[in-house]
């Protein structure tokens, strides 16, 4: 979604500035660079109309302008320059409308990126344009959520609720694999008929079940540099090539639940696991000899060269069912906040062989 927004005004004098009390209360971590392009008092700043900040600010995270021509555009452009400024030729309308909503307190720079990023697309802009009142917190729920689900009243349940957004998302996208991309409407409606948390949740829940019980799933067939493992001699010698307890799986694999290759590509090699569970095959498990973890070069050419065969990346079925149960009976006010998944994490690898 682009890249991060940092302070790098061009200014002729780039010492500090005195900030006083109100500057800082209102500019919060960006007061400094403020005080350099409106040196105290900082009438002048302080003056224009909350949209003409928050456009002044964005200007400057920019980057690319000096005092003299952030301090004019802020003052004196027309709002269609303004808007053309931060958005590129021919911005969609409404832009100032929706900065003049942020509030008097300027925003934290990755809230302003996500802003711009999200007026560009269609369904998050008629979204904002309907909100009476913008919060950071809020486009950050918009922003993880995809674009057939960004719907006002299920943005208005999920409230800042991080965690929550991210497994609505993940079961849509689930509920797609399981279902098929042409139900993506049917399933988009059936998210904004609820009317409260527990039906958003239940929702979830329905969606992700498979319409069709006991589909034979053909595993898929790998390419080169991947090296299928299909009987049990040569699941011995992977076994002890790789100092881990893969013959313990012997039943699974029988039972097509589960596909062992080994992957000899350079940072290899690799015994990698497939699993079948309700929404398809997935990576299981990419480990190293002595299941030790691989690079991140080798763990993402795996992932890219599994996906590129149809097999889905990601936790199993079975984990984000749960969580989504688990949410509909959860209250979401006394729940601490989740540290956001590495890359690694999102990938919902299992220790098979611990």
């Amino acid at each position: 979604m682009g890249t991060p927004m940092t302070l790098q005004v061009f200014l002729a004098d780039g010492r500090a500035q005195p900030v006083t009390p109100l500057m800082a209360f209102l500019a919060g971590a960006h007061a400094d660079a403020m005080a350099r392009i409106w040196p105290a008092p900082h009438e002048d700043f302080l003056l224009l109309p909350a949209a003409r900040r928050h456009a002044a600010i964005l200007l400057a995270l920019r980057g690319g302008y000096s005092a003299q021509r952030l301090q004019w555009l802020a003052a004196r452009a027309r709002d269609g320059e303004l808007a053309a400024e931060i958005l590129g030729d021919h911005p969609p309308g409404g832009v100032m409308k929706a900065l003049g909503r942020m509030g008097e307190i300027l925003w934290p720079g990755e809230a302003y990126r996500v802003f711009t990023d999200l007026f560009r697309e269609e369904a998050a802009r008629q979204l904002i344009r309907h909100m009476p009142a913008l919060h950071p917190g809020v486009l950050a729920i918009i922003s993880l959520l995809p674009i057939r689900l960004r719907q006002a009243n299920v943005v208005s349940l999920l409230g800042t609720e991080r965690a929550a957004a991210a497994d609505l998302a993940a079961a849509f996208a689930m509920a797609l694999r399981v279902r098929g991309e042409a139900a993506a409407g049917d399933i988009a409606q059936r998210f904004g008929r609820a009317k409260t948390w527990a039906a958003l949740f239940e929702t979830a829940v329905q969606v992700v079940q498979p319409l069709e019980f006991a589909t034979v799933l053909t595993p898929p067939d790998l390419p080169a540099p991947f090296v299928p493992v299909r009987r049990f001699e040569m699941l011995s010698k992977t076994a002890l090539e790789f100092r881990n307890c893969l013959r313990d799986y012997a039943a699974d694999l029988a039972a097509g639940n589960m596909t062992v290759w080994v992957w000899r590509g350079e940072g290899g090699p690799a015994a990698i696991a497939l699993r079948r569970d309700a929404a398809g095959w997935r990576l299981a498990e990419a480990r190293g000899r002595d299941n030790a973890d691989l690079s991140d070069a080798a763990l993402m050419e795996v992932a890219a060269a599994v996906r590129a065969a149809g097999v889905r990346t990601g936790e199993a079925w079975s984990a984000l069912y749960r969580r989504l149960q688990d949410w509909v009976h959860e209250d979401p006010a006394g729940r601490a906040p989740a540290s956001a998944p590495t890359w690694r994490e999102q990938l919902g690898l299992g220790c098979l062989w611990d």
